[in-house]
């Protein structure tokens, strides 16, 4: 029985580790500072990307065995509310948002998890950042200040 698991689990990380290496020669990011929606692929590696944009929507960030920072304390969001669409896998993403803005997490989470350190008012007219999508032994973290700061 524990070689089967170990031979399944095997195969599983082989074929992640197949996909992941497709992915990174065949997706590219779209995302500049003042690119308002952003498709942002951090594959083996981390990416960083401090936003100016005006207005703002969101985007699609995917990240496998890699890490993204997107620090949108610079932007102007759009008036429907901004939209990223997550795809996780054994990765993570750092999303910095301004003081006083709420953060909405409804993606799937397989073995991951989401953590939220912003400080949100209880007003309901506050900009909102919905974060969709699934994540597979992944995390997201939702601060006001980035744990490490990023020049740019």
């Amino acid at each position: 029985m524990f070689r089967f698991i170990f031979k399944l689990i095997r195969g599983l990380v082989i074929a992640a580790i197949g996909t992941a290496l497709a992915a990174k020669f065949l997706l590219e990011s779209n995302a500049e500072p003042t690119t308002e929606e952003i498709d942002l692929v951090a594959v083996f590696e981390g990416q960083n990307l401090i936003s100016v944009a005006d207005p703002f929507y969101g985007g699609k960030v995917m990240t496998m065995f890699g890490g993204v920072l997107l620090d949108l304390r610079k932007v102007t969001p759009a008036p429907t509310g901004i939209y990223i669409d997550v795809a996780i896998v054994m990765g993570g993403l750092q999303l910095i948002v301004p003081e006083g803005w709420r953060v909405k997490f409804e993606a799937k989470v397989l073995a991951g998890g989401f953590s939220d350190e912003t400080r949100t008012t209880a007003d309901d007219d506050v900009p909102t950042v919905t974060i969709s999508g699934f994540m597979l032994l992944g995390g997201v973290m939702a601060a006001t200040k980035p744990t490490v700061e990023v020049v740019a």
